[in-house]
């Protein structure tokens, strides 16, 4: 079973979400979010893009291992709704189908040392 535990503040009108998934099974589960709030969602960035994990803005979708949490969180304009996400589907996690998104967004950044910039021809 997964469950959400979920957590709202609105403060000069952006609203602030806070969401914890946990995966209570023994095996590893894809879990599929839906975000309710009525109005745009604006999800975390880093280095300018949309952590890989997020689809079409509104959807959130990661791998949960066995006993394990996960959190997240987003912003929006939206006023707060209850609830405010929903598990759209928890399956087992059946091998490696990792979107080609979600493997650049989890490397590093990368830029060449002074070194290989002085060697330039």
């Amino acid at each position: 079973m997964v469950t959400l535990e979920t957590n709202s503040e609105r403060t000069n009108g952006i609203t602030m979400v806070r969401v914890t998934v946990t995966n209570t099974r023994s095996t590893p589960q894809t879990v599929r979010l839906q975000l309710l709030l009525d109005g745009p969602v604006w999800p975390p960035r880093h280095d300018g893009l949309v952590d890989p994990h997020w689809n079409d803005d509104d959807r959130w979708e990661a791998t949960v291992r066995p006993g394990r949490c996960r959190g997240i969180g987003f912003a929006s304009p939206a006023e707060p709704t209850d609830p405010l996400v929903e598990v759209v589907s928890s399956e087992r996690h059946e091998g490696e189908k990792t979107r080609p998104a979600a493997v650049l967004g989890e490397l590093d950044r990368w830029q060449p040392t002074n070194e290989v910039l002085e060697h330039e021809r």
